[in-house]
């Protein structure tokens, strides 16, 4: 019977326009981040070069030359596509791109949207009502969407992971000097890691679905999940100096230390150990218990609530 009900479930996804479209747009925005990562490097060394020239060009009036250079020499060390952090990042599912470069926005609010998209699709046509009558047994009905929404997931995290081992290609081949750093191995955890991280953001996004039910409502939930959450992130780190783990573990920054192995505090520049301490393991841990959390409140809401 769940074999059944994944297959329908998959089917109205694949069947669904904006699905298709979700993921087209999760594929733009890791195209614009590679993009973006290959040409980062080039200006920097272009801008250090202008900073110590008679030009006199110097990043802000309050920086003086000197320290302008050394700014962007390092950041231009942080970005060398040469070294094998660089090339991990270029590989990162979740698109935070060397030195926080990028931007894990997209990936994330792509697969949470997606997840919405498969719990509310449903509601909003009616088709829960036969769905239910078809299958008593409701959190069956949840596993199938469950099940079906991973799949997609999984399906535009493969797409992206066709992106990024052309993006690392390109990037070793027009870096001079730079050569292959990390092993075959080695890549192949950073996709993992990055596909675990997006069917449980699609499960975060099912959960909310379920809960709200609401199509429009669920997409108000998880576009405002996705823009307020880095905003509380900078803003603690501002406020405590980067001192604080505790909004670390709020969902999408636990996706981006999962993916990347480093956290929203190292991407804004925390260097203390305080700011330092959820590891990439502890990360997806606390993400898994995110989804799970969610997911079982919304199997008990899907059981009580009238579907009419």
């Amino acid at each position: 019977m769940y074999r059944a009900v994944f297959r329908a479930e998959l089917l109205k996804l694949r069947t669904t326009r904006t699905p298709w479209v979700i993921g087209a747009v999760a594929v733009a925005g890791m195209l614009l981040t590679q993009v973006l990562t290959l040409v980062l490097p080039r200006t920097l060394r272009t801008l250090e070069a202008l900073s110590g020239s008679d030009a006199g060009f110097h990043a802000g009036v309050q920086m003086s030359p000197a320290d302008t250079s050394e700014l962007l020499s390092g950041l231009a060390a942080a970005t060398d596509l040469g070294s094998a952090t660089a090339q991990r990042s270029l590989l990162d599912l979740m698109g935070n791109g060397p030195a926080g470069s990028g931007s894990s926005g997209v990936t994330a609010l792509c697969v949470l949207l997606l997840g919405a998209l498969a719990a509310t699709i449903d509601f909003r046509t009616g088709g829960i009502v036969p769905t239910a009558l078809a299958v008593p047994d409701r959190l069956r009905i949840l596993a199938g969407k469950a099940g079906a929404t991973a799949t997609a997931a999984l399906a535009v995290g493969a797409a992206l992971a066709l992106v990024t081992a052309v993006g690392l290609v390109v990037a070793v081949a027009t870096t001079p000097g730079a050569s292959l750093a990390i092993g075959a191995g080695e890549a192949l955890g950073v996709w993992v890691r990055g596909l675990a991280v997006m069917v449980l953001l699609s499960w975060l996004g099912l959960a909310v679905g379920t809960l709200v039910r609401g199509q429009v409502a669920a997409i108000v939930v998880v576009v405002g999940l996705a823009l307020v959450e880095p905003m509380v992130q900078a803003a603690a780190l501002v406020l405590t100096g980067g001192a604080t783990t505790a909004t670390s573990w709020l969902p999408i920054t636990l996706g981006s230390l999962a993916s990347a192995g480093q956290g929203a505090a190292q991407l804004f520049g925390a260097t203390t150990d305080a700011a330092a301490g959820v590891g990439a393991a502890a990360a997806l841990a606390g993400l898994l218990a995110w989804a799970a959390v969610l997911l079982v409140a919304a199997g008990a809401a899907f059981r009580r609530r009238d579907l009419a």
